[in-house]
């Protein structure tokens, strides 16, 4: 299967798998509180099995090192960004946490920024990709976790550094372990065993994972809660196709500071990764630490609408 059907696979798994979340609740067949499960098993089985098998295939270097570095530096700024308007802006501090850490992960994979970054430099650039989007894991529990907690209805009084570490010995963290783990074989030279790829392992664990995160934010979808969040959506879309791209050209600015500056293909791809929608790891920490579930999934649908309308035309503008 190419990419491009591999995408169009996707996007209609994606599509369909919401739907039938959505039907399900309205229909009565499925209690929306079953999202909240579901994103948690998506959150510590799914993306950590995904993550786990995609990092140990992925090409690494010394000069791609730059790619997950800059993007865990880039995401923290981007929601520490969200955060200081939120302040300002939403005197409910759970809107504000959701919008911190909704402003901070994109959507970096095969579904979304990944696919896009294939259709202009190909297999080399998706690998690239895949090597980006391995701060993720590490920001997932360090920096989303973190905002999630100190944010929380119910959140008890802790220092940062804490929360941190709390969160780094806590199970929740299973995403960042499977990643290190990964790492570990990859530059150990450790082959990934020939039947993983026989039976395309990390193909139906993809594919898995999108059915099931979908369906949960189908199941939190009311389209009311959209009008809503007019500021929410404002901030989000700001920072992360705003302050993203531009805190992105000047982080790759610096590198050239230093004797292994970032460019090529490589700066192509970290530019296009610094522009990206809401990812899903936003709606499943909402739900993990239930920071207005509903709310997320409809901020991730507009996100993601909104990419898909102008952000992908635009980036294929500039860098096709």
């Amino acid at each position: 299967m190419t990419v491009e059907s591999r995408f169009a696979f996707s996007l209609a798994l994606i599509v369909l798998s919401t739907a039938a979340g959505y039907t399900a609740r309205r229909r009565g067949w499925l209690r929306e509180a079953a999202a909240g499960p579901l994103m948690t098993a998506v959150s510590l089985i799914g993306y950590p099995s995904v993550g786990f098998l995609a990092i140990w295939r992925a090409a690494l270097s010394l000069s791609a090192l730059w790619l997950p570095t800059l993007g865990a530096l880039q995401t923290t700024l981007m929601a520490l960004i969200a955060l200081a308007i939120g302040r300002r802006l939403f005197p409910d501090r759970a809107e504000r946490g959701l919008v911190g850490f909704s402003s901070g992960i994109g959507n970096h994979g095969v579904t979304m920024a990944g696919f896009v970054i294939y259709l202009l430099f190909g297999k080399e650039g998706l690998g690239l990709s895949t090597v980006y989007a391995m701060y993720t894991f590490f920001a997932f529990v360090l920096l989303s976790y973190t905002i999630a907690q100190s944010h929380a209805p119910d959140a008890i009084r802790r220092t940062i550094g804490d929360l941190m570490l709390r969160n780094l010995f806590h199970w929740r963290a299973a995403g960042l372990y499977a990643c290190v783990a990964a790492i570990a074989l990859t530059i150990g030279g450790v082959p990934v065993p020939e039947w993983i790829g026989r039976w395309r392992v990390l193909d139906i664990l993809i594919h898995g994972v999108i059915v099931f995160a979908y369906f949960a934010i189908g199941l939190q979808l009311h389209f009311p809660r959209m009008l809503g969040l007019g500021r929410a959506i404002a901030v989000t879309l700001s920072v992360r196709h705003v302050a993203g791209p531009t805190i992105g050209l000047a982080l790759a600015g610096l590198t050239r500071l230093t004797p292994w500056p970032l460019t090529g293909l490589a700066l192509s791809v970290f530019l296009i990764q610094s522009s990206v929608s809401m990812g899903v790891m936003g709606v499943a920490v909402a739900n993990m630490f239930r920071i207005k579930p509903q709310e997320a999934s409809a901020l991730f649908i507009v996100s993601s609408i909104a990419y898909l309308v102008v952000g992908i035309p635009l980036v294929l503008l500039i860098f096709g």
